[in-house]
């Protein structure tokens, strides 16, 4: 019952904070305008990040178990929120929040004692382990790739909310069971704070009038809070299947988390190959890729979807059938190369989503070439 009303606690926290700062945010020009990669329509209020954070406050603090872990973990929260904020209303330089997020991490990895002891049996030679500095430095690389990685996939209406949203139930139906019942109350809390945002963030006609998006500080803040997470439930010292348990092992979280991941790794390796500095914006991310090929935001909103669903399912039906690590790890290796392929033929896959899920003109940036797209009109409208 604890468990219940933290989470609801943070839901309501969260709905309240969002209807309270969204004039707010009008007022200090804390929104976000149409305009090069951004195609929304009118100012819309950035609070969502700072509103979600003020929902997981009040939700953890309602964990009892939880209280030890609370102050450094929220002190993490706090900066990286802070960060974002700073970065959504006067756009702050990566490489002044890139220090800060590693700051972050560390506070996070030694504050509350989380960190990567071992990948597991990763590559078929037996279990490998870490120790002392090489963990913690492990750690913070990890957390800094969460974080980044869901800045990358939050691109569009309820993309970023919605994975998120998946994984910390997949996660926290596996720290349950595995009998990490704090942790999973925490998944429960941060995961009722996203559902909260989702209401006023779901491409829906319903939401349009009180719409507002999580920005850098929610994105961030989400990369932060499910790479802790990860790393709990995977380094639980009493589960069998895991370095220690009956909980998920290292590489079976992957694909719990593996859409932005995949984001993650390929938008580095596709900048670095074409001579790019990894942190210059572009348009090729997997919801750019779906906008070209014709997809609407509510088509591309239904693939990420399906493709969480799908990830989630399979990261849980392995460790559920203990299949080795090193074949999870192969297969999550070839199941990347597969969507980030899928993305570039989009345009073949579109044919089995719904005519509303489709754009009538297919979306481009400024100089880009006309699309060779072509939609079919319904039937209804031949008529």
């Amino acid at each position: 019952m604890s468990t219940i009303s933290a989470a609801l606690a943070a839901f309501a926290v969260t709905m309240m904070a969002i209807l309270t700062l969204r004039p707010v945010a009008v007022a200090i020009n804390l929104v976000d305008r149409p305009g090069g990669r951004k195609t929304h329509h009118g100012k819309v209020p950035v609070v969502g990040g700072l509103a979600m954070f003020l929902g997981i406050i009040f939700g953890i603090g309602l964990v009892e178990s939880a209280r030890p872990l609370t102050g450094a973990l929220i002190s993490a929260f706090a900066l990286v929120v802070t960060v974002g904020m700073v970065d959504d209303r006067f756009s702050v330089s990566p490489w002044l929040r890139l220090p800060l997020q590693a700051t972050a991490a560390v506070l996070m990895t030694l504050g509350t004692g989380t960190e990567v002891s071992s990948i597991g049996d990763a590559f078929g030679v037996g279990d490998i382990h870490f120790h002392g500095m090489v963990g913690e430095c492990l750690t913070v690389l990890f957390v800094m790739t969460a974080i980044n990685a869901f800045n990358m996939l939050d691109g569009m209406d309820g993309l970023a909310g919605t994975v998120a949203f998946v994984a910390l139930l997949a996660l926290g139906w596996s720290a349950w069971h595995a009998g990490q019942h704090d942790l999973a109350a925490v998944c429960a809390v941060i995961g009722a704070a996203t559902a909260a945002f989702l209401l006023f963030n779901l491409p829906t006609r319903r939401n349009r009038r009180m719409r507002c998006f999580m920005g850098d500080a929610g994105s961030t803040l989400l990369g932060v809070s499910l790479a802790w997470i990860c790393i709990r439930v995977s380094q639980f010292a009493g589960a069998e299947g895991a370095p220690g348990g009956a909980g998920l092992s290292p590489v079976n979280t992957l694909w719990i988390v593996g859409l932005p991941i995949f984001e993650f790794f390929w938008t580095i390796i596709r900048r670095t190959l074409r001579g790019q500095s990894p942190l210059t914006a572009d348009a090729e991310h997997f919801h750019h890729l779906l906008l070209k090929a014709g997809f609407g935001v509510q088509g591309a909103f239904m693939m990420f979807l399906l493709l969480t669903l799908f990830l989630s399912t399979v990261g849980l039906s392995l460790n559920a059938l203990h299949v080795p690590d090193y074949v999870s790890l192969l297969l999550l290796f070839g199941t990347g190369v597969v969507i980030v392929r899928s993305m570039y033929w989009a345009h073949g896959l579109i044919r089995f989503f719904p005519e509303r899920a489709r754009r009538r003109v297919a979306w481009r940036m400024p100089g880009d070439p006309v699309p060779v797209i072509a939609f079919r009109r319904s039937r209804k409208n031949d008529r």
